[in-house]
């Protein structure tokens, strides 16, 4: 679908009168507040006592009495930014040689029928209940800190930040404890979080950056101790209150070995069945400073990880598919790179990609023998070294009494996989730093990267990126250098960034992800977050985003001009429409989209426009919508997503999301469907029960991933795990796996 110029006008006048409307409308509740002021002054007193307390929930232990609840009430970010919070929230700090203790009264006028909760899975969804954050920045560095979330129903969140709020570790997981309760009013909450978790300095007398997150779900509304500026979520620890009376803290002996024992029960193609237990270390954990902890691993196994979600490829390069192994997800900030906004679905460039670890191309296993990795702290330096080393294989076989090798088998070596990333704090916010891979293959074969980057942040709202990246392999040429340069502005109302991105033809990071090459990337983005007062609207998105790619030789490859406006309604839920024009040439190689379609050499240029719908996420019965219609290389394209959420209870959720992609092209005309069932039980908040089914017309098959989980204690894991991969045509079972995995935690 072509736009005309008349429609032209038309979303011009459109975007106006947005601008025109709203803008004026702007003026928030205590626009004229100190928030410096207010910051400074948010300063909390840790109470030192001898013995213990009981965790119930009940905060009734005579050792809560020692301490004296939060200075300050919380502030609204929203709604009514710098409005103070509807309820009150009573926080108190205590702490023993062993632990730290965090007790907090969240009041609330509507008791317990108020109170919304809808998961207590592990990692739980925190932006859909009721719940009380807490970050502690243990080095009161401005960059970086230790997340710990609880809803009133002991549902657990916890992660690592990093890069003052930029990057975040979600599947880092550390030992602690949280018990709640709740009565006619409001809810209660008891933290205990053990030194040994942590990682901070020697000193004898610390300070912490330390700062709360409330939220009150009914109410959509979301308040912090410290405030927080608007764009931005607890995070930021820069704008943290600060912790005091801290003295003489041990991280004591935190050495524990992970061993793990895995059965399966494979029945893969030919109806054979085959077992094959394994038996490993799945972590070897050792604090060798404060600051600095070595983690091991021997003989890995994966096999109670989550299946990918199922993606439709409608482009001329490769998928980006999330790491999900839980030992390359820990501590994965310390290697992050680039600026955040290069890191979402399908970023330009990764120079460091742990899928590559333990993976083929195909999404094929291949055996970890084992590894090493040292990350953390030494003052002004944050260090992460790995080494990985992988077994030989072949890819591609069948299975059966032997494994038989067919044509499209490839012998994998065994492989050495390493990576040193190294960063170091300068000024009050900013960062410059380095990174170096190595693969090398038995034979011997070769890839390296090597490259530097910084990341300023100026004025509070301003960051400047940079990097400069290198590979190196057998017969490679000089045409293997990367570089990017990013500048954004982003506070309460202004959203602007410009970027460049140049990659080589010849750039070649093995340990890395790198879709497209051989280009220059020019992208701009400007935005505005009126927020109307007195509406049933929270906050407008109007947004414009260019994107401009050629060449080596400057010759437009690509082009996109895209107009957007996201709506955000005070129940959470969004409405988002959106146009775009984009231009794609093609003047060296054919795109073959499916079998048998080939789109020829040429230049095409297309409109498209996109409207979306999300309800209210936190209700029981929730959905999501999306319609996207236009051109699409030089033919038609309607893509339909429908979803649906049932959330009965905290303890169950179900989720099914439906996809189709109708493609009229001049060589051809194809169909795409993907189908998407979830469902999750909590039996407790250490027991769960998963299930995930997928179709995919694309290959007419039925993927099944089922998995059961008990945590007897922290760390600790029990799996039960069923996988079946089916052909919907001939209703065959292509392959299937059982497998039963126990990882016992062992203090040394």
């Amino acid at each position: 679908m072509r736009v005309t110029e008349l429609m032209k006008q038309r979303l011009l006048i459109f975007f106006t009168a947005v601008l025109y409307t709203f803008t004026p409308m702007t003026n928030l509740h205590g626009q004229n507040v100190d928030w410096d002021g207010i910051q400074k002054s948010r300063v909390m007193s840790a109470v030192y006592f001898e013995g213990e307390i009981v965790l119930d929930g009940v905060l009734d232990d005579p050792a809560w009495d020692l301490a004296k609840a939060s200075v300050g009430e919380f502030i609204q970010k929203f709604p009514e930014p710098g409005a103070p919070a509807s309820e009150q929230t009573d926080i108190r700090i205590l702490y023993n040689d062993e632990m730290l203790y965090i007790g907090a009264h969240c009041w609330d006028s509507a008791g317990a029928d108020g109170i919304i909760i809808n998961d207590i899975t592990k990692d739980f969804f925190t932006t859909q209940s009721d719940g009380l954050q807490v970050i502690l920045d243990t080095f009161d560095d401005d960059r970086n800190g230790f997340l710990f979330a609880s809803n009133p129903a002991e549902g657990r969140f916890d992660m690592q930040c990093n890069k003052n709020g930029d990057a975040g570790n979600v599947p880092w997981d550390g030992i602690w404890y949280n018990r709640a309760t709740i009565d006619e009013e409001g809810w209660h909450v008891e933290f205990g979080i053990p030194f040994k978790t942590l990682r901070f300095t020697k000193d004898e007398i610390q300070n912490w950056g330390i700062n709360f997150e409330r939220r009150i779900r009914r109410k959509y509304e979301e308040t912090y101790w410290s405030p927080m500026p608007l764009p931005y979520r607890l995070g930021r620890v820069s704008a943290a209150g600060r912790l005091e009376g801290l003295k003489g803290l041990k991280p004591g002996k935190n050495m524990y070995i992970k061993p793990y024992l895995s059965t399966p029960v494979m029945k893969m193609q030919r109806d054979d069945w085959d077992f094959k237990p394994e038996a490993g270390i799945e972590v070897f954990k050792w604090s060798v400073t404060p600051q600095l902890t070595l983690d091991g691993t021997l003989n890995t196994d994966f096999s109670q990880v989550e299946v990918d979600d199922l993606q439709t490829n409608l482009t001329r390069f490769s998928l980006f598919f999330p790491e999900k192994r839980d030992f390359f997800l820990e501590n994965a900030g310390v290697f992050s790179w680039g600026h955040r906004y290069d890191s979402g679905q399908n970023p330009d460039l990764k120079p460091f990609f742990s899928r590559r670890i333990g993976l083929t191309n195909e999404g094929e296993i291949v055996p970890l023998l084992g590894g090493a990795r040292l990350t953390g702290r030494a003052g002004k330096y944050s260090v992460g070294i790995m080494s990985m080393q992988t077994d030989e294989m072949w890819t591609a076989r069948e299975y059966g009494d032997r494994d038989e090798l067919t044509e499209d088998s490839e012998f994998v070596p065994t492989t050495n996989y390493s990576v040193v990333r190294v960063k170091r704090d300068i000024f009050s916010r900013s960062e410059i730093g380095g990174i170096f891979t190595n693969k090398e293959a038995e034979g011997p074969e070769f890839n390296r990267t090597y490259g530097v980057d910084g990341s300023f942040n100026f004025f509070r709202y301003m960051d400047i990126n940079a990097y400069l990246l290198k590979t190196e392999s057998e017969g490679g040429t000089d045409d293997d250098w990367a570089g990017s340069a990013h500048i954004s502005w982003k506070d309460d109302f202004w959203i602007a960034r410009a970027g460049q991105v140049l990659i080589g033809e010849e750039f070649n990071p093995e340990m890395g992800y790198v879709p497209r090459t051989g280009m220059y990337k020019s992208t701009g983005t400007f935005a505005i977050t009126p927020r109307p007062k007195n509406s049933f609207i929270r906050e407008l998105n109007p947004a414009v985003d260019i994107g401009y790619i050629t060449s080596q030789d400057g010759d437009l490859e690509s082009r996109n001009l895209e107009f957007d406006l996201k709506t955000t309604f005070d129940d959470g839920s969004t409405a988002y429409v959106g146009w775009e024009r984009k231009f794609e040439r093609l003047y060296e190689n054919e795109f073959e989209i499916r079998e048998d379609i080939v789109i020829p050499l040429g230049d095409y240029e297309w409109d498209t426009w996109q409207f979306l719908y999300n309800s209210d996420q936190s209700r029981k019965l929730s959905f999501t919508g999306s319609y996207y219609t236009g051109g699409f290389w030089g033919g038609d394209r309607d893509r339909y997503q429908a979803g649906l959420q049932v959330n009965p209870t905290y303890k169950f959720q179900a989720e099914l999301n439906v996809t189709r992609n109708d493609v009229v092209l001049p060589q051809g005309a194809f169909t795409v469907d993907l189908v998407g069932a979830r469902v999750n039980y909590s039996f407790s908040k250490r027991m769960f029960l998963n299930a995930l089914i997928q179709y995919d017309s694309d290959n007419d098959e039925m993927l099944s991933n089922v998995r059961f989980n008990f945590m007897p204690k922290p760390l600790s894991d029990l799996y039960v795990v069923y996988n079946e991969r089916r052909d919907m045509d001939s209703n065959e079972v292509l392959d299937r796996a059982i497998t039963l995995k126990l990882a016992w935690v062992f203090p040394l």
